[in-house]
């Protein structure tokens, strides 16, 4: 799979979305994901970013998505990290 943004209808390319403390099973998958505080669209092609966030642990996971910000079928994500903020 390639990288393109948003918008870009293009086969096999789509872009990545950060989920912060959610969980997949949380998603509509069939649907465009939203952009909020806890899902963070990588609607550019962007492969990084600098997140800020509180003290404490949280869960990270990426999810792979379509020029419309839907999931693929099946769902390509990663495995589910947590992190500690000190």
């Amino acid at each position: 799979m390639g990288i393109a943004a948003a918008g870009v209808k293009f086969d096999n390319t789509g872009h990545h979305h950060l989920l912060v403390d959610t969980d997949l099973s949380e998603l509509k998958l069939d649907a465009p994901m939203p952009a909020t505080d806890k899902i963070v669209h990588f609607g550019k092609g962007q492969t990084e970013t600098t997140l800020t966030l509180t003290p404490g642990k949280h869960t990270l996971q990426l999810i792979f998505a379509d020029y419309l910000h839907q999931s693929f079928d099946p769902p390509l994500h990663s495995k589910k990290i947590t992190i500690t903020v000190e």
